[in-house]
């Protein structure tokens, strides 16, 4: 088992992430011209960078891992009923954050084709210089914060199922029926295709219940099919990591991760290139996708891990990692800002993808200073900040900030 409470190396990854989704954000959706592009057939340097930009599934695995993991630790069955509340509350949480995303505070979606930007509350305000909401529609989005949330529930769920009559302890059944699980659901996550339509219809009939329901399972860009897979596999590599299993993560977990990212790369060399539409392109991508962030997992844990030089030399990722969600709730605010100045000072920046591309680089720089001159008071009021002092008066202790 495992001595710390934390590990460190999934923090480092996680720091790593938040840097790149900020990076891209800032640089895609800020593109004047992306309109120009032929998004029918997009360069692979569009779809690359569409990748990276999307990182939200890495997220929902590792939030699978790390939860469970925490879990592992409670064997007592009057201390895992405390955490299986602690998960329902937090799952709460995450769901309310997804609509103040999504309304409020979140990153805007782009008509690409007619460059029309969706704007959220705060940046179509920025924008628009006086107060403007959002089109209705925006509650039916997506997002990775519900679908994390939603997997909390289904994380709490599955362990209460696994553990009953001392069912940990089964540790080769475990990981069959999530290994297991977890595949078939990816596999047969084409269904979505055939799904999406209602969801189109459900909003163009104004049914509130229906798009509000298809908004959780298919709605882009993270629809509970497939990620709820991903969840799934994120709780079998958590038990293995407690029950240090690490050479079933280097005999299971990583040819699992390469047979996913095999067949996801040669399913889109076969289909025409798109981006975030529900077709079989989409499908291959979210498992080349699930392979790539397994088999990052299973680096981070057996490599990374063991260097501990590595994972204490990293204070300003760790930085990055320990507010991630503070970051992903401000990041659109600060770019916005940011936006309206390098305007003022360089009208066409956001011309050329270089510009953005650099915009990108300013809008990283920018959090590292926040975050360097935020560490010296503890990251004082921040969302996790508040999030430990919350749990803590019902009697769960976290480590969120530990060490900051």
């Amino acid at each position: 088992m495992m001595e710390s409470r934390r590990i460190a190396s999934l923090d480092i990854l996680r720091g790593i992430a938040v840097i790149f989704i900020l990076f891209f954000h800032s640089s895609i959706f800020n593109y004047a011209n992306i309109h120009k592009i032929d998004f029918s057939d997009p360069p692979i340097l569009i779809v690359l960078m569409s990748f990276m930009a999307l990182w939200g599934g890495l997220f929902i695995v590792y939030s699978s891992v790390v939860n469970t993991y925490m879990l592992m630790q409670d064997d007592r069955r009057e201390q895992r009923a405390g955490q299986y509340r602690y998960l329902f509350m937090a799952s709460a949480a995450y769901i309310l954050f997804h609509f103040l995303l999504n309304i409020f505070l979140g990153r805007w979606t782009v008509d690409f084709v007619n460059n029309r930007p969706d704007l959220t509350a705060v940046a179509g305000s920025l924008r628009n210089m006086r107060f403007t909401m959002p089109q209705p529609d925006k509650l039916f989005e997506g997002s990775s914060l519900s679908t994390i949330g939603i997997n909390l529930m289904a994380l709490a769920l599955f362990m209460y199922l696994l553990s009953r009559g001392g069912g940990l302890a089964r540790q080769k059944r475990n990981y069959w029926i999530l290994g297991l699980s977890g595949s078939l659901i990816m596999l047969l996550s084409f269904a979505r295709v055939y799904v999406y339509p209602s969801f189109d219809r459900a909003l163009a009939d104004k049914d509130f219940l229906a798009s509000l329901f298809y908004s959780f399972t298919v709605a882009n860009p993270y629809p509970l099919i497939p990620y709820i897979a991903y969840g799934l596999m994120g709780m079998m590599i958590g038990m293995m990591a407690y029950n240090g299993r690490r050479e079933l993560l280097a005999r299971i977990v990583a040819p699992l991760g390469s047979a996913f990212f095999v067949y996801g790369i040669i399913g889109m060399m076969n289909l025409e290139k798109s981006i975030s539409k529900p077709d079989y392109f989409w499908y291959f991508k979210t498992n080349f996708e699930l392979g790539v962030f397994m088999l990052m997992l299973v680096f981070s844990l057996l490599v990374i891990d063991r260097a501990g030089w590595l994972t204490s030399r990293l204070p300003l990722v760790k930085w990055f990692s320990r507010v991630s969600l503070t970051i992903y709730m401000l990041e659109t605010t600060t770019s916005e800002i940011l936006r309206l100045i390098g305007l003022k000072l360089l009208p066409s920046w956001n011309e050329t993808i270089n510009g953005c591309l650099l915009f990108g680089a300013v809008n990283v720089a920018f959090w590292s200073l926040i975050l360097f001159l935020w560490s010296k008071a503890g990251f004082r009021y921040s969302i996790e900040y508040m999030w430990v002092a919350l749990f803590k008066r019902f009697g769960k202790p976290s480590t969120k900030l530990a060490g900051m």
